[in-house]
Formats: C-alpha cells, sequence, structure tokens
C-alpha cells in the first residue's frame, strides 16, 4: 500500500518550535542509547520521555489537537520537508515508517493492510540492521499471511513489528514511526463506540 499525505509537496508554516522539541527528543534518546546499556525488551509508558530516556524506557510522543490544528501538516513536514530548513534539521532521515489513515480510503483503514505496509518500509528502511532476517522467520511470516493477519491484527503487529524490533540492537541514532489520523479509523454513531 503505497500512500502519502494529501499534503505532500504543500508550503508549511510555522510552529518550527515543536520540530525543535521533536529533535530535542530524538537526540535525547540517541544519547541515552550510547551511554546507558539499555534492555531492549523493556517497555514502559513514558508521560515524559526526555526524563525518562536515560532510564532505557521505550517512550513515544503524542501530538494531540483538535480537527483543522494543522496534525496532519505537521507530520508531511515532519516527512518531506518542504522548506531548505527543514531539510538541513534532518528529521526525516530518522522516519522508519510511517501510515496516513484517511476515512475517504478505505486502504488506509485496513489494519492488516497497515501492518504489512510498516513491516514493508521498516525492511527498506534500512535503519534497523538485523529486521529484515528476523522478519524471514517462518512465525513472522505466517502472522503476515493475508488470512491470519485480518484474523488478529494486534498479534500480527506484535509478531511481526514490536518483537523484532526489540530483538535486534538499537540503531546508533534514534528512529521513530509515525502514524498520523488514526481518529479517521474510529466510526461514532449515536450509541455506538467501534474502531475499525
Amino acid at each position: 500500500m503505497a500512500q502519502t499525505s494529501l499534503l505532500q509537496g504543500k508550503r508549511f508554516y510555522c510552529r518550527e518550535w515543536v520540530f525543535h522539541k521533536l529533535q530535542h527528543c530524538l537526540q535525547e534518546k540517541t544519547n541515552s542509547i550510547l551511554s546507558v546499556n539499555s534492555t531492549p525488551n523493556k517497555q514502559a509508558s513514558v508521560a515524559n520521555p526526555v526524563s525518562n530516556a536515560s532510564k532505557g524506557a521505550a517512550w513515544g510522543v503524542l501530538l494531540v489537537g483538535g480537527p483543522g490544528s494543522g496534525k496532519t501538516a505537521l507530520c508531511t513536514e515532519l516527512l518531506w520537508p518542504s522548506s531548505p530548513q527543514g531539510v538541513h534539521r534532518g528529521l526525516h532521515r530518522q522516519g522508519l515508517a510511517f501510515h496516513f489513515c484517511r476515512a475517504d480510503d478505505s486502504d488506509t483503514l485496513c489494519v492488516s493492510g497497515f501492518v504489512r505496509a510498516l513491516v514493508a518500509q521498516i525492511c527498506h528502511s534500512g535503519l534497523v540492521q538485523g529486521y529484515e532476517d528476523k522478519v524471514r522467520d517462518p512465525a513472522v511470516q505466517s502472522a503476515l499471511q493475508p488470512g491470519e493477519c485480518e484474523r488478529n491484527p494486534a498479534e500480527a503487529f506484535k509478531r511481526c513489528i514490536l518483537l523484532p524490533l526489540l530483538g535486534v540492537k538499537p540503531p546508533q541514532q534514534s528512529v521513530f514511526i509515525l502514524v498520523d489520523s488514526i481518529d479517521e479509523g474510529c466510526h461514532f454513531g449515536e450509541g455506538e463506540q467501534r474502531s475499525s
């Protein structure tokens, strides 16, 4: 599934502070990887990724905002910088994989397609040495099979993305997986709460 953002190629203005903050978070995590012998199978729910980075904990950044606040524009600029400053910043080179959900495109809302696309992008990124070998494992390949991946996408995500990433040596620099507009995959009707 070769998909991108509808905003790719459009000029992006303002919000430089967000990129500086993201760059700082990624640099802090890189420094902690280089200076601390972290345990790759340890996971934690981290509210402040920078302060806990030196403990070797798993972490992430959650960007929250209302409709039209610029989340997708920011994510697009992060992956495909439209300005010389964005290219110079180089955050796009740390992008391991991405996925943009769009309510008007059912392919982007398919969870098994999401898993397969992330696996393919991580393999082709060249940023995580040994991941592709881990994904060749028959148990991983069986989880990626169409029927199996559709029946249990959470298990496929775990077996094909999380466990192989945890089983390889961390890269020298921090990398990120970007998932945008997850809310577009949720359908809420009156008295209904289901997500695809």
